[in-house]
């Protein structure tokens, strides 16, 4: 497989999932944030927070706080981590849910917050670009992490290193190092 059809299926292909989703996501009202299953294909499991036993990941599932996925060779699996913000999390992937915020006053989005670790696989995140000033939007990995506030990007860790894609928007990288 060349680099641009590995780009496309592994990260580019989901723009047009990832955009339905967040269509409906912006209409949820969030009281706890949790992450919701948006759709499952494949093998994918999760694990609980402070849990090493992994169970089948299902559609419709919440996934609080502290929550790994883990998705197999065949497997994919769509959240919506807070209302207006959706990842796919690829085949081959284990994702951890480290910290999850969403406010709003009035109808108006005060705060909309996701940290989520990237273990190995990868990651591509949608987030609705029109509250970049109260999005903090993050995706650690074991070498760096990349922020966005409003933008379709992806993230890739593949034999030890990572990868930052992005299709729309801006996104800020920053090494461990």
């Amino acid at each position: 497989m060349n680099k641009d059809n590995f780009l496309f299926v592994r990260i580019y292909r989901p723009l047009l999932l990832m955009g339905l989703v967040l269509l409906s996501a912006v209409t949820l009202q969030a009281a706890q944030v949790s992450a919701k299953v948006f759709s499952v294909s494949g093998t994918a499991e999760f694990a609980g927070p402070g849990s090493s036993s992994y169970a089948p990941l299902q559609k419709g599932q919440l996934l609080p706080v502290g929550s790994t996925v883990r998705t197999g060779d065949d497997g994919v699996a769509v959240l919506v981590t807070t209302p207006g913000s959706a990842v796919q999390v690829g085949n081959g992937s284990i994702l951890k849910i480290n910290e999850l915020a969403f406010a709003q006053t009035g109808g108006a989005v005060t705060q909309r917050t996701a940290v989520l670790q990237l273990n190995t696989g990868v990651v591509s995140a949608l987030i609705d670009p029109r509250t970049p000033k109260v999005t903090d939007f993050k995706i650690q990995t074991p070498q760096g992490a990349a922020a966005a506030r409003g933008t379709f990007y992806a993230v890739l860790v593949y034999q030890g290193k990572t990868y930052v894609g992005v299709k729309e928007g801006h996104v800020a990288a920053t090494s461990n190092q």
